[in-house]
C-alpha cells in the first residue's frame, strides 16, 4: 500500500474542486463552492444545467471530473452508489492519482467507507467521509454540521475548503467516524421526531392549538429539532416538504441499529422509532417526504396538526 501524499502539487494554490451528486443536499452544498474553480457532474443532466448558467464547468463524465479536479466531493444516496461512482466500470478510480482527495459527503456505511478508503490508498489517493446534517436550509445558509472522518493531516488540509461550505465543522476521528456520527444523529432525530408528534397530537386533542404547543415546547425542556424546525417550517406552515425522503431516513437509522447489533447494544427506543417509520412508509411510500410522517399521526389520533 502506498502512503498518502502530504505534498499535493496544488497545495500552495487554489485547488480545483469537483462535485458529484446534485440532489437535494448536493445541489445546495455545491452552490456554496461555486465561486471556486468548480466542475460538477450528475447522472441527471438537468440538475447540472443551473450550474452551467453560473459559469461552472459541467462535466460530461466522471473521468472528466477527475481530469479537471484536485479535490472531489461526492454526495450520493448510499454507500453502494458511492461504490459505483468510485469503482464502477466508468467510475473515478482509474483516473485518480496521488494528487486527488475524495471527500464523501454521502450519509454512508462506516465499514464500506473504510474499505473504499483502503482500496484508494493502494494508489495513494486520499479519502475522507464528511456527511452533513441540517437539511437543505442549513446547507444554503452555511451553518450545516459537517462530521469529518479521516486523518488529522487531511482534516488540516481540507478545512479551508470545507469552511466555504459551513462554519460548523467537527473532527470525528478516523475514516468511518463521520458516517457513524451521522447515522447516530439521524437515529436520535427520528426518536425525537416520533416522540414529539406523539405528544403534540395528545396536546391538540387536549384542546391546545398546535402552534401554541410547539411554541411553548420550544421554550421549555421538551425542545428539540422537531419543535425548532421540522414543525414550524414544514408542518405548521403547511409546506409539508423537508427535502429528505423516508427511504433515506430508514437507511440511516438501519445503519445505526446495525452498528448497535454488532456491539450487542439493546436499542428499544430506536427499534420502536424505526417500526413507526416503516408504518409511515407502508402508508405513504418510501420516496415520500419525511414531513408526511405527521399525516400518520393525524390518522392515528384524529388530531389535526397542519393548518
Amino acid at each position: 500500500m502506498q502512503e498518502i501524499s502530504e505534498a499535493w502539487t496544488w497545495q500552495n494554490s487554489t485547488p480545483r474542486i469537483g462535485f458529484v451528486g446534485l440532489g437535494n443536499m448536493g445541489f445546495a452544498l455545491a452552490k456554496r463552492l461555486a465561486d471556486q474553480p468548480l466542475s460538477v457532474f450528475d447522472s441527471d443532466p438537468e440538475k447540472s444545467s443551473v450550474f452551467a448558467k453560473n459559469n461552472v464547468t459541467v462535466a460530461a463524465s466522471l473521468s472528466e471530473i477527475a481530469e479537471n479536479s484536485d479535490i472531489i466531493f461526492t454526495c450520493l444516496p448510499t454507500s453502494e452508489v458511492t461504490e459505483t461512482v468510485l469503482f464502477g466500470s466508468v467510475g473515478l478510480a482509474p483516473h485518480l492519482s496521488r494528487n486527488h482527495i475524495i471527500v464523501d459527503m454521502t450519509s454512508g456505511d462506516p465499514a464500506k467507507s473504510r474499505d473504499q478508503s483502503a482500496r484508494l490508498a493502494m494508489s495513494g489517493v486520499g479519502f475522507v467521509d464528511a456527511p452533513v446534517s441540517g437539511g437543505p436550509r442549513g446547507a444554503k445558509e452555511g451553518g450545516i454540521a459537517i462530521m469529518f472522518g479521516g486523518s488529522e493531516r487531511l482534516y488540516t488540509v481540507l478545512h479551508p475548503i470545507l469552511s466555504l461550505i459551513s462554519c460548523n465543522i467537527h473532527y470525528a476521528g478516523e475514516v468511518g467516524a463521520g458516517h457513524a456520527l451521522k447515522a447516530g444523529n439521524n437515529l436520535l432525530n427520528l426518536i425525537c421526531r416520533m416522540a414529539t408528534f406523539e405528544v403534540v397530537s395528545l396536546m391538540v386533542n387536549a384542546g391546545v392549538a398546535p402552534d401554541k404547543v410547539v411554541s411553548v415546547f420550544q421554550q421549555s425542556s421538551g425542545r428539540n429539532y422537531a419543535t425548532e424546525l421540522t414543525l414550524p417550517d414544514n408542518i405548521l406552515s403547511g409546506k409539508m416538504h423537508q427535502g429528505f425522503s423516508m427511504a433515506l431516513m430508514e437507511k440511516d437509522v438501519s445503519l445505526a441499529l446495525e452498528m448497535a447489533s454488532g456491539f450487542k447494544h439493546s436499542m428499544p427506543l430506536g427499534d420502536v422509532a424505526l417500526s413507526l417509520l416503516q408504518h409511515a412508509i407502508n402508508t405513504h411510500g418510501a420516496q415520500a417526504d419525511m414531513s408526511l410522517v405527521a399525516l400518520s399521526y393525524e390518522a392515528e389520533t384524529g388530531a389535526r396538526i397542519r393548518p
